[in-house]
């Protein structure tokens, strides 16, 4: 079978590196630094400004109404985390997990995700404008009047989120695949072009195919 023809389901996401052994730091101190196997779990991290964390735990940590500028985060776990309305400038996120995470609102703009698992995230009203997602895994999130104008989306996987009312306008998908999903609603929906939807996904995209097509549906 072709990597066209196996699309984004056949994606195996390897699970973050944390070290075994994390030292605990102060949250304070997460400035212009980099830093490796520390233990960030529930701290308060509203404000992290040019830092690098590598093989460490952000589970259940506290940033929502927040700001990260110049963040990365490599194979960390952040399962847990709050980060609803959280502002993001020039945030990368590789070999993560989000499990559980609240994202009601964020500001993602031109954030940069590869080999990221997101999982039962809440991420209705979020901002992915201008995105690159690479090697991404989404179940089971919702995403329901989220911005992905302009994101681009190479090799990710939709399955059982919902994108109801999301605006897609100008977004573009190489080796995408939505399974299950809710697609009532979406906004630029001809940006879909080139992805692999299911049977009834591709029923819910109907009406919103026509809509832009100008064509009226008769109920």
């Amino acid at each position: 079978m072709s990597p066209a023809a196996r699309g984004a389901g056949a994606l195996r996401l390897p699970e973050p590196d944390v070290a075994r052994h994390l030292e605990r730091v102060d949250p304070a101190a997460l400035h212009s630094v980099t830093l490796a196997g520390v233990d960030l779990t529930g701290a308060d991290l509203t404000a992290l400004d040019e830092v690098q964390v590598e093989g460490s735990s952000l589970e259940r940590a506290l940033a929502a109404g927040g700001r990260w500028r110049r963040t990365t985060l490599v194979d960390c776990r952040l399962d847990g985390a709050d980060l609803a309305n959280l502002r993001t400038e020039e945030l990368t996120l590789m070999r993560a997990s989000l499990r559980g995470v609240r994202l009601t609102g964020a500001q993602l703009t031109s954030a940069r995700l590869r080999a990221v698992r997101l999982k039962d995230c809440q991420g209705r009203l979020s901002s992915w404008r201008g995105a690159r997602l690479q090697q991404v895994v989404l179940r089971g999130c919702d995403l329901s009047e989220a911005d992905l104008a302009d994101a681009v989306l190479t090799d990710v996987l939709l399955e059982e989120c919902d994108l109801t009312g999301a605006q897609l306008s100008g977004m573009r998908c190489e080796r995408v695949q939505l399974r299950g999903c809710r697609l009532s609603g979406v906004g630029g929906v001809a940006s879909l072009r080139g992805a692999r939807v299911g049977e009834q996904d591709a029923l819910e995209l109907l009406p919103a195919m026509a809509r832009e097509l100008g064509v009226a549906i008769d109920g």
